[in-house]
């Protein structure tokens, strides 16, 4: 059993708005905040509060025109696994997302292939490496 909570913030009009914190949100509650994160920048947490080692424990999501997805696991030593979307076919440059560099490569512009990962995440606790890797 998951003990998810989901939070993060949003920009409108350069005025940052806080998500209300949802414990054990329903699989409606994340439809809704992700729609909130297509239409603003901002940030997404999908937490299962189970730092359990080898099994992810949190999804993240960045929007800003493009959207990354950070899948995170706590590893035997205490290192963090981070697990993002790769595609080899786009270009090395790197972008900016809130503010901060990354591959463009890890990121993804279609909003439905992000609705699915946080499905998978939230019905699984984990995603495929297939499509996160």
């Amino acid at each position: 059993m998951f003990r998810f909570e989901l939070g993060g913030y949003y920009l409108d009009k350069n005025t940052r708005v806080q998500l209300p914190i949802k414990k054990a949100p329903s699989i409606d509650e994340l439809t809704n905040y992700l729609n909130i994160l297509k239409k603003y920048n901002g940030v997404l947490v999908l937490d299962n509060n189970q730092e359990h080692k080898h099994r992810p424990y949190k999804m993240v999501l960045y929007s800003d025109y493009n959207y990354l997805i950070m899948l995170e696991t706590l590893m035997t030593n205490g290192d963090i696994e981070v697990r993002t979307f790769y595609d080899n076919s786009v270009s090395k440059e790197f972008i900016s997302i809130l503010g901060e560099s990354y591959a463009k490569a890890s990121t993804v512009t279609d909003f439905s292939l992000v609705i699915q990962v946080f499905k998978e995440f939230y019905e699984n606790g984990n995603v495929s490496k297939d499509i996160l890797n």
